[in-house]
């Protein structure tokens, strides 16, 4: 079975989108935390609390924050733990001597201290199996944040987890080292998405449909990726989650933001907490994200158009064969299957925007020698 997460009764689901959307809640189900991983990740908690208390007097606050907290976390979700000492210190020093002691202990299983990183981190697996990323004087302001939309937004949760899922399921190929849903690689933080579909709820949810319909949630995630994949321009507009949700067009950055450095072709989404701040600053390109919303949204569509009783959903989400039974396999242990997008499309769609920009110029140069010849003769009329 290719899709564990559904039932025969949902497969049996004669309207397509209908049959996508009870996927939808039907894999949120699915993938929710079991006991055990709630179990081990509050022991992986608690070893470094353990760890910190060793070494620090008096002890600093030490607390995860992230998908732990916001019960959006996949099963191999990383847990994700910020020290916050009460006076001024260096992270990168306090995260050296952590991260000596903790492989004296061997509490790792493999780690890595990733020194250079805007952001510097402790990475790496525990002797429990846990993954964590550990970092200092850190803000977590974006997991209370995300905890309050959750409740004001049902829909925020399903589309999150399948869309969560899916992404970083996906590769390009050519550029090996990108991962979509992963700011390590350049690609968009975990809170990046979910600012992304708040936003999409907060100005495109469709108004022709409610929530009891059956097509509800199938019609909000192909909406959502055809929106991002066609419609947003990351060049033109900044968004903005607060109160109900707002763009502002790119040219007043400045006004909106003050003196803001932004590189071309970048999304910006203000941080609702810290406004002087982009949300998706380590995305270095929305272009590759762009075309994995696409395919994603080709893929659903293709399958959506057969007439079998199959699993749409599974179409962006391949669970690896041997581990298709219903019980699912726990923590990094539930593997799922890579999806490959074609960067040729998008060197395609490039070629064509270039193409149609060259147009624009040779329309906008030729108006540009209509408007010079006119005031050449006009100045020649008045001087005459």
């Amino acid at each position: 079975m290719d899709a564990p997460w559904s039932s025969p009764k949902t497969l049996s689901t004669t309207d397509s989108i209908s049959r996508l959307s009870q996927e939808i809640l039907d894999f949120e189900k699915y993938i929710a935390p079991t006991d055990r991983e709630q179990r081990l990740r509050s022991d992986a908690l608690n070893m470094i609390q353990w760890l910190i208390e060793s070494m620090f007097s008096p002890m600093p606050v030490v607390e995860a924050f992230g998908s732990f907290v916001t019960s959006l976390a996949l099963p191999s979700s990383d847990v994700d733990i910020v020290i916050r000492f009460d006076k001024p210190v260096m992270p990168r020093n306090i995260l050296n001597k952590i991260y000596r002691e903790a492989r004296r202990r061997i509490m790792f299983k493999r780690s890595e201290f990733i020194r250079a990183a805007k952001t510097p981190i402790i990475t790496g697996r525990l002797s429990n199996g846990v993954s964590v990323d550990i970092s200092v004087q850190g803000n977590v302001t974006s997991s209370e944040r995300t905890v309050t939309w959750i409740k004001e937004y049902p829909e925020l949760k399903p589309l999150f987890m399948v869309l969560k899922q899916s992404l970083s399921a996906f590769r390009l190929r050519n550029v090996w080292t990108f991962e979509p849903l992963s700011a390590k690689t350049a690609g968009l933080c975990n809170f990046g998405l979910i600012c992304l579909i708040v936003s999409y709820l907060q100005l495109h949810k469709p108004t022709d449909i409610t929530s009891t319909d059956p097509q509800y949630y199938g019609r909000l995630l192909l909406g959502l990726l055809d929106y991002y994949a066609h419609d947003f321009d990351a060049s033109k507009h900044i968004i903005s989650v607060n109160d109900e949700g707002k763009y502002y067009p790119m040219r007043e950055m400045n006004k909106v933001l003050g003196d803001y450095y932004y590189e071309s072709g970048k999304l910006f989404i203000i941080n609702p907490d810290e406004p002087g701040r982009n949300v998706t600053a380590a995305l270095q390109h929305f272009d590759y994200l762009q075309l994995i919303f696409k395919t994603a949204s080709s893929l659903l569509k293709s399958r959506l158009s057969k007439k079998e009783p199959v699993s749409i959903l599974s179409s962006i989400i391949k669970v690896e064969t041997r581990y298709s039974e219903k019980r699912r396999k726990e923590l990094d242990d539930f593997m799922v299957d890579y999806i490959y997008a074609n960067m040729d499309e998008m060197m395609y769609t490039r070629q064509n925007d270039d193409l149609r920009g060259s147009k624009k110029r040779r329309r906008r140069s030729d108006d540009d020698d209509d408007t010079r010849a006119e005031e050449r003769v006009g100045k020649h009329i008045r001087f005459e």
